[in-house]
């Protein structure tokens, strides 16, 4: 099971500086700023993506209103329509900008491959022995997860992502823009989500389109913003903006364990495992010097272990 896994201690302020955070924040900011009140990018937002029109809770930080669904999933309002989507993850938009300056730096490239990529392909050879199996990420960004998982023996990866032009192959690894242009002639064992369906305003249309490429017996693994972490907690008392953690335009849903049953249910899905990862700590008390680092690095392992960490991880299994 991928919980099993040992995880790893990371430092935020090595992944992202603080310096880092709020840069990123400024290019979104600056763009928001500019269209949040435009009626063709944004809509009143309608039904949670369990289904739920029941609100419990609501909060507001900067331009956005955090609705609080029954299910106990968060999501924006209003919430941006698709033409603000693709202006946002277009080639000029502000994410590329954000991932060119940031994402695909050199020193935090190797924390991401050299740490949390080498733990995502520890788990996934956790639940796929065979080294020959099909397997897709869907937003891989630069491929860096893929190239790990190359690393580690698996033979046929894809990846989809829009900062594609066109299909190419590079050190045995097939990537493109679209599912359509990769031109796989079977469907896939298994298919990997990494902070993909909290950009979506429509989660599980979304998956159910794409788990359509997905083999009966097939394996999905997802991460999402978790809405039952100690982070959320503190954010929706004291209405806190945590740059890492809301990042406003980009993350539309932070989800519920109960999401994932409402979720597996309505894609005719069995959850196989599931775990949280987080720097809850860090991120609400911001840099600090070694000695507490360490500490906050300690306790954070026991939020972890009680699955009250900020970011979910899980695994599920097509029926």
């Amino acid at each position: 099971m991928i919980s099993n896994v040992k995880k790893n201690k990371i430092n935020l302020f090595e992944l992202k500086s603080k310096k880092d955070l709020k840069n990123v924040e400024n290019i979104f900011d600056k763009f928001l700023k500019k269209n949040i009140f435009k009626k063709k990018y944004f809509s009143k937002a309608r039904k949670c993506a369990c289904g739920s029109k029941k609100y419990i809770n609501n909060f507001k930080i900067g331009l956005f209103k955090y609705v609080k669904c029954k299910c106990n999933t968060y999501f924006v309002d209003p919430m941006p329509n698709d033409n603000f989507l693709k202006i946002i993850y277009s080639e000029k938009g502000p994410y590329s900008i954000y991932r060119k300056k940031f994402l695909e730096n050199k020193n935090k490239k190797k924390i991401r491959i050299g740490k949390i990529n080498k733990r995502k392909a520890a788990q996934i050879s956790t639940i796929l022995k065979d080294k020959k199996k099909y397997i897709l990420d869907f937003g891989c960004g630069d491929g860096s997860f893929l190239k790990t998982c190359k690393k580690n023996g698996f033979k046929n990866l894809f990846g989809v992502d829009t900062k594609y032009s066109k299909p190419y192959k590079k050190n045995g690894v097939f990537f493109s823009n679209s599912l359509k242009n990769l031109k796989v002639t079977k469907k896939f064992d298994c298919i990997v989500l990494w902070g993909v369906l909290e950009h979506l305003n429509d989660p599980i249309n979304f998956s159910k389109n794409i788990f359509k490429y997905l083999k009966k017996g097939g394996y999905i693994f997802i991460e999402v913003p978790s809405a039952d972490s100690l982070l959320m907690t503190v954010l929706s008392l004291f209405k806190i903006r945590v740059d890492r953690f809301i990042e406003p335009g980009r993350h539309l849903y932070f989800f519920s364990k109960q999401f994932f049953y409402i979720f597996s249910k309505r894609l005719k899905l069995n959850i196989i495992d599931l775990e949280t990862n987080g720097l809850d700590l860090q991120t609400l008390i911001g840099p600090t010097n070694d000695k507490l680092t360490k500490r906050l690095l300690m306790i954070q392992n026991t939020i972890d272990k009680i699955n009250f960490s900020d970011h979910y991880r899980a695994v599920f299994q097509k029926k």
